[in-house]
């Protein structure tokens, strides 16, 4: 559909930087860019706004939105909390291929000299596992988009440097185990706990980091 390619278009611009903060959106450019007429833009944009990375001024134009605090804090909370109903979920439905992907997954990621991005990518694949095998469609369809919005406030330079990697490590690791040992309680809590101390990372950015840990005491 138009709309969906209009909106992949434009989010794909925010998230990868392309597009900072404060930038104007030219609507011309975009039906220019991508043949198309400004009914299905201006329904991406709408749908983009919701989600936190556009403001749209009436009269005034479209401009991708500067990350403010409440909507960080809130919408990591919310990230937090869908990963860790997903893992409960999931615990049950893993087959023995999908926990030796992610056990190859995690081994790759034990390397110190993989970059920040291919990190990343490979930390993606591991909770991709977990969010599919949950088979919760609507949470799955929720929790996409808020990773795309944590790749949009967050930075892997500072989220999965190799400081971080030894916790962060350690924490996938247990997630893991709990998962093979069908151990639904404990993959709910530790994937909740992981997912609180990457949102206190990001919203460190934004905020007190004291702030951030009694919000999500």
């Amino acid at each position: 559909m138009k709309i969906d390619q209009a909106y992949r278009y434009i989010k794909t611009q925010i998230i990868d930087g392309t597009w900072e903060p404060d930038t104007a959106i030219n609507v011309n450019d975009i039906t220019a860019k991508l043949n198309m007429s400004r009914t299905p833009i201006h329904k991406a944009l709408a749908k983009l706004e919701q989600e936190g990375f556009l403001s749209i001024i009436p009269q005034v134009g479209v401009y991708v939105k500067r990350p403010e605090q409440s909507d960080v804090l809130e919408r990591l909370l919310v990230c937090a909390n869908l990963d860790a109903l997903m893992a409960e979920h999931a615990a049950f439905k893993l087959n023995e291929e999908e926990l030796t992907y992610m056990k190859e997954s995690l081994t790759m990621m034990d390397n110190p000299a993989i970059s920040e991005d291919e990190y990343s990518a490979l930390n993606i694949e591991f909770h991709r596992i977990i969010y599919e095998a949950s088979k919760l469609t609507y949470a799955l369809s929720l929790a996409k988009q808020l990773w795309d919005y944590l790749n949009y406030v967050g930075n892997p330079v500072v989220l999965f440097s190799k400081d971080r990697r030894k916790q962060s490590q350690a924490e996938h690791w247990m997630i893991y185990y709990s998962l093979k040992e069908k151990d639904s309680k404990l993959a709910k809590k530790l994937m909740e706990k992981h997912l609180l101390r990457v949102a206190e990372a990001v919203s460190g950015k934004y905020q007190n980091v004291d702030t951030t840990q009694h919000m999500f005491n």
